[in-house]
């Protein structure tokens, strides 16, 4: 089913046709449109597209935040409110609210909320590559995780729906890949437009980038808040060299660093020599931002901030 035909059932339902919008939020890479299209496809396909079902598969990631453990509730809290602006009868609201908390363990509590499970799940039953490209989504959901914190507790979730083996390759696949992870490290006072466009083309190579903020004993220490867009990846603090930070994460990373001009690719060739003195085996790749952000420092838009002319160069 479309969007176009969502939204039109919805406002038949006299719900509001937005709450289809919040499956396009940056922080969603499995938990997008596309799965909600699935959930209903396999409803549709099933011939049991009751009003229920279709409300409860429209709202039950409506509110999605990988960090937050409460995504299930807020989403049926949700539904609730919306619900109340119509005229569907209160056993009709209760059944949805239901099947939306049902999905919180994936625990049946009636027959209709096996047949929601059964969609919500089905991507279990899809072919291998389908489930390599569902890992690779999860992994990106869930990219503040720290890496090994992350495989351990992803391969027990696979364990727990591994029924009759099907899970087995994905298993595998978690248990012997490595991600191509890369660290950002700068001291990043404050994090700006400039070193988002470094970033963004990075996430286009690596499979993570982990933004490190260093602490350089010869500029002044962070004084401004971590920008909401940012927020959905892996951050860490660090004092001292890269190199022992790189070390300390207990797993194979590449050193991204941004460049603007010639100037900045000067100084890094200089802090790769040393980087290649005190650890070898570490690899780095330069990227150039766009000309549009080669004009952008953190300092200049620390003196900026004097005259209140700063804005235009941070992120929200």
């Amino acid at each position: 089913m479309l969007k176009e035909q969502i939204q039109q059932r919805l406002k038949a339902l006299s719900f509001n046709d937005d709450v289809v919008n919040r499956y396009d939020e940056s922080q969603r890479f499995y938990h997008t449109f596309e799965h909600l299209q699935d959930v209903v496809s396999y409803l549709e396909k099933s011939n049991s597209l009751t009003d229920e079902l279709f409300l409860a598969a429209v709202y039950h990631d409506a509110v999605y935040d990988p960090k937050s453990s409460s995504n299930e509730e807020d989403s049926a809290n949700l539904f609730k409110a919306d619900a109340a602006k119509t005229s569907l009868a209160a056993d009709k609201i209760a059944t949805v609210v239901q099947l939306i908390l049902d999905t919180k363990h994936h625990t049946a509590s009636s027959e209709l909320s096996k047949q929601f499970i059964a969609a919500d799940l089905n991507i279990f039953n899809e072919s291998n590559e389908r489930l390599l490209q569902y890992e690779k989504q999860i992994f990106k959901e869930y990219q503040f995780v720290d890496y090994k914190t992350y495989k351990e507790n992803r391969i027990k979730v696979l364990e727990k729906y591994n029924q009759n083996g099907k899970l087995d390759f994905l298993i595998s696949y978690v248990k012997t890949v490595m991600p191509l992870i890369a660290v950002f490290p700068g001291s990043f006072n404050p994090f700006h437009k400039g070193h988002y466009n470094v970033l963004q083309k990075a996430e286009r190579i690596f499979d993570k980038v982990i933004i490190a903020f260093g602490r350089n004993p010869e500029k002044n220490q962070r004084t401004w808040d971590v920008p909401k867009t940012i927020q959905n990846r892996q951050m860490a603090e660090y004092e001292g060299l890269v190199t022992d930070f790189v070390d300390s994460l207990g797993y194979e990373t590449v050193i991204v660093r941004g460049l603007r001009n010639s100037t900045d690719f000067q100084y890094e060739q200089n802090q790769y020599r040393y980087i290649q003195e005190l650890k070898p085996q570490v690899r780095i790749v330069n990227v150039f931002c766009d000309k549009e952000f080669e004009h952008i420092s953190s300092s200049g838009i620390r003196t900026l901030e004097k005259y209140n002319k700063h804005q235009i160069y941070l992120l929200d």
